[in-house]
């Protein structure tokens, strides 16, 4: 009688049941759904998204199995479940620690879990710490990587004890002036980040580019020149500036590009592409002597690749010889150490140096 009042839907209905992939295996799905929560905080996972990384645990009809599975795993049903801004949150997970249970939250609105605390903490020194203030205070905005940086630094923080977390609060209270990196840029980078990107990964790939361009001698209003598929070569952040190199095949050379003068929205990748690395920069050998003030401590800083330096006798200070990627780069070398060096060689760098020593000597003239 039943079956013959349910008809043909039911049975249609229990047929479908009986062939759909049940989920299983609980023990180790259970075991790997909370390795995700781990591994992935602290950020936050719904069940389509724990489906799509554990499919083979969870068949077709996985979302009560999921839902089962993380009330396991709290001990608590997913209803039940507190907030991610709940203001008791604290004392739950001190509850849940004791129980030995996950701090599994709850987003109603975006339904999502994650957890409020680690599983796992690690313990850092007070030497830890204070190295960890100096990168979060170090990589502020337009400095290399800088969202990338603090995102990594704040999950690493989410790993720290407690007792941890106090030592670097404290160290970052702390009366005396902070110790100072020298990342912060000459300008404000955060407009051209996503050309920093762009250009990053086109040196990966190995993506011949394009890009407009204006000069420091020009004004940005200016027209600017177009530069049409360049092989990228190196982007470096040096002296508070991104620069980026690339060789240029109508010139057969290599040119210096400050980033800041690229025009945001022109940098375009080719599809064709070439292999990374092969193309070496030639290099430029410079001498230049220093001055007795700094070469009587013994120490010269390696500045150069295959540095060598002579120290000469009677205090007559050193002479530096090595090899520099350009002479562009070799005088703005130079050039910071103002009169305690002098250029020697090659001639064109010396040349260089002293136009702008009389070019220098001019600007003080015309104040007397």
């Amino acid at each position: 009688m039943e079956e013959a009042f349910g008809g043909e839907g039911s049975t249609n209905e229990r047929a479908k049941r009986s062939t759909a992939t049940p989920s299983k295996n609980k023990a180790n799905r259970t075991m790997l759904l909370a390795m995700m929560l781990q591994v992935l905080a602290p950020g936050r996972l719904s069940w389509q998204d724990i489906q799509k990384m554990l499919p083979s645990f969870y068949g077709e009809n996985p979302h009560k199995a999921i839902y089962r599975d993380i009330a396991t795993l709290a001990d608590r049903v997913v209803e039940q479940l507190p907030k991610p801004d709940d203001p008791s949150l604290a004392e739950w997970c001190v509850e849940q620690q004791h129980h030995h249970k996950l701090a599994i939250t709850y987003d109603r609105q975006a339904k999502t879990f994650g957890l409020a605390q680690s599983v796992l903490s690690i313990e850092i020194n007070e030497d830890e710490a204070r190295a960890f203030v100096a990168l979060q205070e170090g990589f502020t905005p337009g400095t290399p990587y800088a969202e990338a940086v603090q995102h990594l630094l704040r999950r690493w923080e989410w790993l720290f004890s407690e007792k941890s977390r106090l030592l670097v609060a404290q160290k970052r209270k702390r009366q005396a002036r902070p110790v100072l990196l020298p990342l912060s840029p000459v300008v404000d980078y955060q407009k051209h980040q996503e050309t920093i990107l762009l250009l990053d990964a086109a040196l990966e790939q190995g993506a011949y580019l394009s890009f407009a361009y204006t000069a420091l001698v020009q004004n940005w209003d200016d027209e600017p020149q177009s530069y049409e598929r360049v092989e990228p070569y190196e982007l470096e952040y040096r002296d508070g500036h991104w620069y980026f190199t690339a060789y240029l095949f109508e010139m057969n050379t290599f040119l210096d590009f400050r980033v800041d003068r690229m025009h945001p929205g022109t940098l375009h990748p080719h599809n064709d592409r070439f292999y990374p690395g092969s193309r070496q920069r030639p290099r430029v050998k410079i001498r230049y002597w220093v001055s007795p003030m700094l070469a009587r401590h013994g120490s010269i800083s390696a500045r150069l690749q295959e540095q060598r330096v002579e120290f000469l006798d009677d205090d007559q200070g050193a002479i530096v010889e090595g090899y520099a990627r350009s002479v562009w780069w070799a005088r703005k070398l130079l050039l910071g150490y103002g009169e305690l060096v002098k250029a020697l060689d090659p001639p064109v760098l010396v040349q260089q140096m002293r136009q702008t020593a009389i070019a220098m000597r001019g600007l003080y003239e015309d104040e007397q």
